[in-house]
């Protein structure tokens, strides 16, 4: 029971920071920093979906993963 715990307080810190640096619907893990749902999301034309690029309901740790996102998104656009 030690190791289970040990392994929790472990991994779930590292799952936190996964969820918030990829933001996705897929799944119904609870998350307690960024809880990403569908109201987040656009829909694209060609069937994907990006996240919104800001919204008001964002906590601080959020809104710093939404505007990385879009930095991102950013310079992949640039790269093309």
């Amino acid at each position: 029971m030690n190791y289970y715990l040990i392994l929790m307080l472990i991994m779930h810190p590292i799952e936190e920071v996964h969820n918030c640096n990829n933001p996705n619907t897929l799944g119904d893990m609870p998350h307690l920093i960024c809880v990403w749902t569908d109201s987040d999301f656009i829909d694209t034309n060609d069937g994907g979906r990006v996240l919104r690029p800001n919204r008001k309901k964002d906590n601080l740790v959020k809104a710093h993963y939404r505007r990385k996102y879009w930095e991102k998104e950013s310079n992949i656009e640039k790269a093309w």
